[in-house]
């Protein structure tokens, strides 16, 4: 990790993803949406699940690599 970076690789992921949340929430202020359900009539629903969905994603994958992925005392060959 570099000594000069603001923040640490992993939490300049998650200012940046939310960040695109504020900026998904703020937009969906001016865009007329039309719910075909009863969720996605909540306000800033077309920001907010998507972003939620894919960190659920990544924590699956982190989970599913660590429970498959290769074992420690495996050399890789």
């Amino acid at each position: 990790m570099r000594k000069n970076t603001l923040f640490a690789p992993g939490k300049r992921l998650w200012h940046t993803l939310l960040a695109a949340l504020l900026l998904m929430l703020i937009a969906g202020l001016f865009v007329e949406s039309h719910p075909h359900f009863g969720i996605d009539a909540v306000p800033g629903f077309n920001a907010w699940f998507p972003m939620l969905v894919c960190a659920a994603l990544v924590v699956l994958a982190r989970g599913l690599g660590r429970i498959f992925g290769p074992r420690e005392d495996e050399d890789g060959r």
